[in-house]
């Protein structure tokens, strides 16, 4: 085989300097999300892969996005549990934070609803701070609570939180909330 000529060895080098810059950017590219919030996010009762973050992470993937959704569900959080862990549950770096905390503080610990709110609006400054867009995912069951079908436990007292979807409730969820995540999705994948 003859040797390459100067000119296809700059070429040669010029390509797979192109090559390494673009498998770089798409490395960068990829958007990172953060699943913040109460064991409704961290899916209680149900494997890893069929909570909703792993569903999340799944549908945006099928929908053509390099994206990770990592899941800072923490069974039994409250709003204050979420600001005391929020620096080490949100890397920097982080692009998009589904929040979804505040149903344990009302009905396990009574605390007021000015406090929740106030705690909320102190999480959601602080991750916008950082520069996460934030996802409010109020009501997580709007709409399913009463179908036990869709849920871990065999009955439902409304005088605890022990009610968690099961996986095809979390699909459902993830279909409800799918739209506005992805357009969050496609802001941050424009930035980059």
């Amino acid at each position: 085989m003859a040797p390459l000529s100067p000119f296809a060895n700059k070429w040669m080098s010029f390509a797979v300097a192109v090559a390494t810059l673009l498998s770089a950017s798409a490395a960068l590219a990829e958007v990172r999300v953060v699943a913040l919030g109460d064991s409704g996010l961290r899916g209680k009762g149900v494997s890893e892969n069929q909570a909703y973050p792993a569903q999340l992470e799944a549908a945006l993937r099928a929908r053509g996005h390099q994206v990770t959704v990592t899941n800072q569900g923490v069974n039994g959080d409250t709003t204050s549990g979420v600001l005391a862990r929020l620096d080490s549950a949100v890397p920097a770096g982080t692009n998009i934070v589904v929040l979804s905390v505040g149903n344990n503080d009302r009905v396990l610990h009574h605390v007021p609803d000015g406090t929740v709110a106030a705690n909320m609006q102190a999480i959601v400054q602080r991750l916008r701070a950082k520069g996460a867009e934030v996802y409010v995912l109020e009501k997580m069951q709007h709409g399913i609570v009463d179908r036990g079908d869709l849920h871990v436990e065999q009955v439902h007292n409304p005088s605890n939180t022990e009610w968690h979807l099961n996986a095809s409730g979390y699909a459902i969820v993830v279909g409800r909330t799918l739209p506005a995540i992805e357009a969050l999705v496609q802001k941050a994948e424009k930035r980059s």
